[in-house]
């Protein structure tokens, strides 16, 4: 997909006046959760699945179950944040405006990259001598390394769009 930056930066500008002039209701910080849930639901089935292979140490199992549980709840309320910015588009935004399919289809993508790494780890934990540690790590690396993926390829719509941003607010202060 080819999208020009003058195209980023007026479609933004249009989102932006739609988003000011919306009298819809800001969404709850819980609404969005299940989205981050299924991923942490795979993780956590092959957690459970650990405990019942032939290397298992209680201690270490234990402790990254417990270090797993925060590190769940932090991918869960982000990526309900992420959620919640398409969640106050207008009904239709994927269908006016091409930035917002770009990014709707990149999220997609990245997520089923992440779903799936954690799928792998989740096979290599259980076939594997490394058990809940091979999990716990591969699922952490991913995450990070799909993250800065993510981030470095939409950081090339963000300039164009934070313009477009500006100029939006500039011709509301003007009004």
């Amino acid at each position: 997909m080819n999208i020009t930056y003058s195209k980023v930066q007026l479609e933004v500008k249009g989102l932006s006046e739609e988003l000011a002039k919306s009298d819809s209701l800001v969404p709850s910080v819980f609404q969005n959760i299940k989205i981050g849930l299924f991923p942490a639901a795979i993780y956590f089935l092959f957690y459970i699945a650990c405990m019942y292979t032939d290397v298992y140490i209680k201690t270490i199992w234990q402790g990254l179950g417990i270090i797993s549980i925060f590190f769940w709840v932090f991918m869960t309320l982000f990526i309900s944040g992420y959620r919640q910015l398409f969640s106050m588009l207008p009904k239709d935004a994927v269908k006016r405006y091409e930035i917002v399919r770009i990014y709707t289809k990149k999220l997609k993508v990245y997520y089923l990259v992440w779903i799936t790494s954690i799928v792998i780890a989740g096979f290599f934990a259980v076939f594997s001598m490394l058990n809940i540690i091979a999990l716990a790590g591969i699922s952490l690396l991913s995450t990070i390394f799909i993250a800065l993926a993510f981030n470095l390829d939409i950081s090339r719509f963000q300039l164009a769009g934070l313009l477009g941003v500006l100029s939006a607010a500039k011709n509301n202060l003007n009004r």
